[in-house]
């Protein structure tokens, strides 16, 4: 594709607010939170409709280069080049990219005001534990999840046959220091506003670290292993293209 011919779709399509994407030989200039240069060669340039500018390389899922949304973007003319301006007064971005040639172009104006559903999350596993407490303990009975409290939010609430309170602290991932070290911040919170001298505390995820699991063990605390619940994921007997 001729530069002029690029230039003069480029500019209707961004005067459309379209979502633009063109593959280019170019060069791109940075300076912001850094400065960066990147020489001559062919990249992947996604402008969105809310004036976010990504600069991608052939290779890998990370952009090299990126402007953030509501930039000042523009497309002017040099001597045998173009070259697209972006700035970004409020986080003082700027980026520079000279382009040499056009491979394709193609823009299209997108609808899509829609928020991805998570699933797997701490608030899954707590839902998960309060419908179905024997997964803590066959006496554990839950009063409440995400209680609000003034140092955080406790993911499970509850006491067991006992009568002792217990926290139960959600984690989808292996559980680290930080995490045994919020369950005490939370139990000894508990225990300080109730005048309790006894509160169980319950780290419940997947994995722990050994370091973590030895921390839990000298402060008296437990793990119960619980996997997220993964209500998205694809049914097992879902049949592959190849079976076709």
């Amino acid at each position: 594709m001729e530069l002029i011919d690029f230039k003069v779709r480029f500019e209707e399509a961004f005067a459309r607010n379209d979502s633009i994407v063109f593959f280019c030989n170019c060069e791109i200039v940075y300076s912001g939170r850094a400065e960066a240069y990147l020489a001559k060669g062919d990249r992947i340039i996604i402008i969105k409709g809310d004036n976010t500018l990504l600069v991608h390389q052939p290779e890998g899922g990370m952009p090299i280069n990126y402007i953030k949304p509501g930039s000042k973007i523009a497309l002017d003319e040099l001597e045998n080049h173009l070259i697209l301006k972006a700035q970004n007064m409020d986080s003082k971005d700027y980026l520079d990219i000279e382009i040499f040639r056009i491979h394709d172009f193609m823009s299209h104006k997108l609808e899509d005001g829609l928020k991805q559903e998570l699933a797997g999350n701490e608030r899954d596993m707590s839902d998960m534990i309060k419908d179905h407490p024997e997964l803590i303990s066959p006496d554990f009975k839950p009063l409440s999840r995400e209680e609000h409290t003034t140092f955080g939010f406790i993911d499970v609430f509850g006491h067991d046959k006992k009568g002792n309170l217990v926290i139960v602290e959600c984690k989808r991932y292996t559980a680290s220091l930080q995490c045994v070290t919020q369950l005490r911040r939370y139990v000894e919170k508990i225990k300080e506003s109730k005048g309790l001298s006894r509160v169980r505390g319950i780290l419940a995820c997947p994995k722990i670290s050994p370091n973590a699991a030895k921390m839990l063990t000298d402060w008296g605390f437990s793990h119960v292993k619980i996997m997220p619940p993964k209500r998205l994921e694809r049914q097992k007997d879902q049949r592959k293209l190849m079976d076709y």
